[in-house]
């Protein structure tokens, strides 16, 4: 049994493989280059936009609570001896980055805090 291809898809063929490969360019162009994302992609991108901002928010208070508690000059020495990507976990043991009513720090404050009390020279 021999399958023969109607004679309008033997002059179409070119015309929709152009089509198919116009598409696949069109989508690879709006995905890679022109911004476009799925929704999963949107919600994690706002997830961890959120997680920053609340860690910088909370990060302002953890400051506050460092600079009004007692011994400030000795503290902020001995945080600014410490290598910079152990300070947040200093603060963390410490308790100043975790907030009243809460049992541990939320994340990302300790480090906002570290980098706003001690911050990075350029």
């Amino acid at each position: 049994m021999d399958f023969k291809l109607p004679a309008i898809f033997k002059h179409a063929t070119p015309f929709l493989l152009g089509m198919l490969a116009g598409a696949l360019l069109i989508l690879w162009i709006g995905f890679d280059f022109a911004g476009w994302t799925t929704s999963s992609t949107s919600e994690r991108f706002a997830k961890k936009q959120n997680e920053v901002a609340v860690a910088a928010a909370l990060g302002k208070i953890c400051s506050v609570q460092f600079n009004s508690a007692a011994n400030l000059p000795q503290r902020l020495a001995e945080l600014q001896k410490t290598e910079r990507w152990s300070r947040g976990e200093m603060l963390a043991k410490t308790g100043f980055a975790t907030m009243p009513g809460d049992k541990e720090p939320a994340n990302g404050v300790s480090e906002a805090c570290a980098n706003l009390l001690v911050p990075e020279k350029n």
